[in-house]
């Protein structure tokens, strides 16, 4: 809006100041305040914006369980060991919150302790939305799974990953939860 302002003000100092020219049939004054309200215009499509910015919040977090845990079957993985959390979107160790209609991508990568699998999933509002099953095939080694999903979600919603086994064991190392508003 300032730069609106200024440049209002800028025509008003021409008109007092300079003689009305003419460039290719149109008067510079009426040329210049074509590009004014042009420029109006456009700034206020973009404070109207759903997209990057126009929420005026920026959303992303990463997490990472503070331990290696069993979850049982249905039970939340806690991700309680927080690295990034902009815009406070994650909560309570365990679930994103989005704060504003729009699309959100997400990534999870699980890897097992103690024995060669590891089945979860990512839900929104507890509904399953996408599974992981990591397996490893032996017991001596195993390996870290990840997935990457995109979801369109309205405020409110809560996003959380869920064990999905009953002998799941989330190594806390290698296992993280991360996402981000588009």
């Amino acid at each position: 809006m300032r730069i609106l302002l200024c440049c209002y003000f800028s025509l008003l100092l021409l008109t007092m100041q300079m003689e009305f020219l003419s460039v290719q049939g149109y008067t510079l004054m009426k040329h210049l305040a074509q590009q004014a309200n042009a420029l109006e215009y456009g700034l206020k499509l973009a404070s109207k914006s759903k997209w990057g910015h126009g929420h005026g919040t920026r959303v992303a977090f990463t997490a990472v369980p503070s331990s290696t845990k069993k979850v049982r079957s249905g039970n939340y993985v806690y991700y309680n060991s927080i690295i990034t959390n902009e815009g406070q979107a994650f909560k309570n160790g365990h679930y994103f919150q989005a704060p504003h209609d729009g699309l959100y991508a997400f990534t999870w990568s699980t890897r097992p302790y103690s024995t060669n699998q590891a089945q979860t999933s990512i839900r929104v509002n507890k509904t399953p939305k996408q599974y992981q099953y990591c397996f490893t095939g032996t017991s001596s080694y195993t390996d870290s799974c990840s997935t990457f999903i995109i979801l369109s979600l309205s405020k409110g919603d809560k996003v959380s990953i869920h064990s999905d086994s009953s002998s799941t064991y989330i190594h806390a190392t290698y296992s993280s939860f991360s996402g981000m508003s588009l």
